[in-house]
């Protein structure tokens, strides 16, 4: 019979890459994730890993059965949870994770009210940006995932993963209080402050339409940081309309034609047969919902000197 803890354990190596990342991501040595992955042959009763000096592929029936597996371990956590749902209130563990924005905007809020209306769910979070989140989620680590898509073409496409839309917010345009501008090509010459994630690349593609490679000035991975270094005259950058800037601290100028990135969130197929995934993803719908940010987006921190 097959282990799935140990098909827990290939589906991660399939993900990862390598034994020693899978035994840091499980907690295990990485001769121990090697036992485990060797008894699991011996189970299956076929070769499942290939191994190439110091890396290891799955072969084809490894490949094969980490989709099996996928959709056992799947169906396990359904089976456990359908006999908690005999119990009068729901039950169980959701796995949520966000890029930083959207964390502060609405998950963090969302995580709160589920606790509120559905004490037995424990919400647990992860702050990711898409370039870990999307595979966090194929390797079982989180259930329901929020990505931004900038519509450039920019996400990875996941045919395999079911996507439910949450809202969108503006791309805007921060400047020093004392700053003029009338559109992206004024920037040409400004020194630009980025925040390492998926959000640079596209500001980066967008300074190229507009006719210049940005200035780099600086990489700052906080959005309070990168708020208060253009404040400070440092630079210029793009952020998402849900970043509050203090009042009087900044401009915020939309782009001309308006840019907007999309929020979605992914699960799993077999996530929302699970009723406390079903329940929380409900709640992360409303949150985002009741953001309400695209109609009447945030402009200017401070007024624009005459």
């Amino acid at each position: 019979m097959l282990d799935p803890r140990r098909l827990r354990l290939l589906i991660q190596l399939q993900s990862l890459g390598t034994v020693r990342a899978v035994a840091q991501a499980a907690a295990l040595s990485p001769s121990a994730v090697s036992q485990q992955l060797a008894a699991l042959e011996r189970e299956s009763g076929t070769a499942l890993i290939e191994r190439h000096g110091r890396s290891v592929a799955l072969t084809d029936a490894g490949v094969a059965l980490a989709g099996h597996a996928r959709v056992i371990l799947e169906r396990i956590d359904v089976a456990e949870e359908a006999l908690r749902a005999l119990k009068d209130a729901p039950e169980g563990t959701v796995r949520v994770s966000a890029f930083t924005s959207a964390m502060r905007a609405f998950v963090i809020d969302a995580a709160a009210e589920v606790a509120r209306q559905h004490p037995g769910i424990a919400v647990q979070l992860a702050e990711l940006e898409p370039a870990e989140n999307v595979p966090a989620l194929e390797r079982g680590d989180v259930d329901l995932a929020i990505v931004a898509d900038f519509g450039d073409g920019s996400l990875p496409p996941t045919p395999h993963l079911r996507s439910v839309p949450l809202t969108r917010d503006e791309l805007l345009v921060v400047l020093a209080p004392d700053a003029q501008f009338t559109g992206l090509a004024d920037l040409h010459d400004a020194n630009w402050l980025l925040d390492g994630t998926e959000l640079e690349q596209h500001v980066i593609r967008r300074c190229r339409r507009a006719g210049f490679e940005p200035r780099f000035a600086g990489r700052l991975f906080s959005h309070e940081a990168l708020l208060y270094a253009v404040q400070r005259g440092l630079g210029v950058t793009i952020l998402p309309s849900f970043v509050a800037a203090p009042p009087g601290t900044v401009q915020l100028r939309p782009l001309d034609p308006p840019a907007y990135r999309e929020l979605l969130v992914l699960h799993r197929e077999e996530a929302l047969t699970r009723r406390s995934v079903a329940l929380a993803l409900d709640v992360l719908i409303r949150s985002a919902n009741e953001l309400d940010r695209v109609t009447e987006p945030p402009r200017e921190a401070t007024p624009t000197p005459g």
